[in-house]
């Protein structure tokens, strides 16, 4: 399973603050026996200065981990079945402390943890077809599901991410042949178990095989959660993609994002309003970070790897994108903006060992929130008409009488064009995209993002300019 797991892209833990996070943690290994945990603070500032600590915790070499209640949770995969719990000292850099260290049983290759709403632990198991309710500060398993029902033909369902929304715990369900390479066997699931009457309901049917990364919640737009998720189906083929999942009606509603478009298979991305960040290995084995626009289906190549290099990717909550970077000589961390796709870093922030997952704080509450792409009391309408030839207005919003700057970026991340507006009495001011550049030129049809940013925060939206 090692071997396995360093091929996929490991993401941040959710929920977190949507007004950015300051700092966060980095799991590295040796592809081994040992990792270490490192804090990477400077976050959600914008412009940094990002710095990495020294290493502050010796744990094992195939870990995930999570932030929750103020502890970190570092579970051991593989041959280590074990759970770590650290208490960060005085904040991010400060050093990690370890409050207690337990073993979970041999043979279980846990692969995630996570808490309900009373704090209680749930772990997903990968060899075998178990759900195990944990209580971490008595080191004491309370509990085992059994996931069996959702085995195919081997005997093991292959269970592994985990998100708890309410008192409802979803789990990837990967249904992979063991005998056949670990090829997938049909498309997968979504498990679902209630927490509080502690039983498995119907599970959720996806559209793609092998959903491979962490469940991200998203807002379904009635102050509600759905949850998104990225499938790679048979690796070398580009036949998953990244869906969403209506947890009202219990239905996949389809791929936002086919590995067809994406152009590669999908190792991990993060989601920022109306963009998705996704890092993709190509057909060489090349890892690229790439942007997909979910209104106009663009897609643009962010930044590309020296090989297969690129393991993890997190939006912080305030503009920047953090990637972990394996490149051997160079593993470290990469900071990138998330609008015009340059990197903010002056080169890669050491690690130590190589990255292999960031881990953002969670948030106060239980609730997930992911993060937005509106900040602060500023926020943007939808462009009308979108697509537009070339004329389109936006409704602009924050706070009375204050001075808006506007400016809006092509795809490779050069702007084009730069204004301003002052809002009205009532926070509103009206801005018109007119399909032209600063000197006055007619720009070519294409995609562009329009940037509005002032004191009160920043707010972006995608527009398609046709001929």
């Amino acid at each position: 399973m090692f071997a396995k797991i360093l091929i996929v892209g490991l993401i941040a833990v959710m929920p977190f603050s949507a007004m950015g996070v300051e700092h966060a943690w980095v799991v590295t290994t040796d592809y081994s026996t040992f990792g270490r945990a490192r804090s990477v603070s400077g976050l959600g500032s914008g412009s940094g200065p990002w710095t990495v600590s020294g290493d502050l915790a010796t744990i094992p070499g195939d870990a995930t981990a999570r932030h929750h209640d103020g502890l970190l949770y570092v579970v051991g995969r593989g041959g280590a079945n074990l759970v770590q719990v650290y208490d960060p000292d005085n904040g991010p850099g400060g050093g990690l402390t370890l409050v207690r260290e337990f073993s979970l049983g041999a043979g279980l290759n846990p692969q995630d943890i996570a808490f309900d709403e009373a704090g209680e632990a749930y772990i997903s198991c990968y060899d075998q077809a178990v759900l195990l309710r944990v209580d971490p500060a008595n080191e004491a398993i309370l509990a085992s599901y059994s996931t069996a029902g959702y085995a195919d033909s081997d005997g093991l369902p292959e269970t592994s991410w985990m998100q708890a929304v309410g008192n409802k715990l979803y789990l990837t369900c990967q249904k992979l042949d063991r005998n056949n390479w670990y090829a997938p066997t049909g498309p997968g699931k979504l498990l679902v178990f209630d927490m509080a009457a502690e039983t498995f309901e119907t599970p959720i049917d996806l559209v793609g095989a092998d959903p491979y990364t962490r469940i991200e919640p998203v807002s379904d737009g009635n102050g509600g959660f759905d949850l998104r998720v990225g499938c790679a189906g048979f690796f070398g083929l580009t036949d998953g993609g990244i869906e969403t999942v209506d947890l009202s009606a219990g239905i996949s509603l389809g791929y936002d994002a086919t590995e067809a478009e994406l152009g590669g298979d999908v190792t991990a991305f993060a989601s920022a309003g109306d963009e998705l960040f996704v890092l993709i290995s190509d057909a060489s084995y090349i890892t690229s970070l790439r942007r997909y626009d979910l209104v106009s289906g663009a897609v643009s190549v962010v930044a590309t790897g020296s090989g297969y290099v690129y393991s993890d990717v997190v939006h912080d909550g305030a503009g920047q994108l953090i990637v972990a970077d394996r490149t051997t000589g160079a593993a470290g961390l990469r900071v990138y903006d998330v609008i015009s796709g340059a990197e903010l870093t002056s080169g890669v922030l050491p690690t130590g060992l190589p990255p292999f997952m960031i881990v953002l704080p969670e948030a106060d509450n239980a609730s997930p929130v992911p993060p937005g792409f509106s900040h602060g009391n500023l926020s943007v309408s939808p462009p009308f008409p979108n697509p537009c030839n070339p004329r389109a207005e936006m409704v602009l919003r924050g706070h009375p009488d204050t001075t808006v700057g506007v400016s809006v970026f092509d795809l490779r991340g050069r702007r084009v064009f730069e204004d301003a507006i002052r809002l009205d009495g009532g926070g509103e001011g009206r801005w018109v995209f007119q399909g032209m550049d600063e000197r006055g030129r007619h720009l070519p049809a294409a995609v562009y993002r329009v940037v509005a940013q002032s004191g009160a925060g920043y707010a972006a939206r995608s527009i398609t300019l046709i001929k």
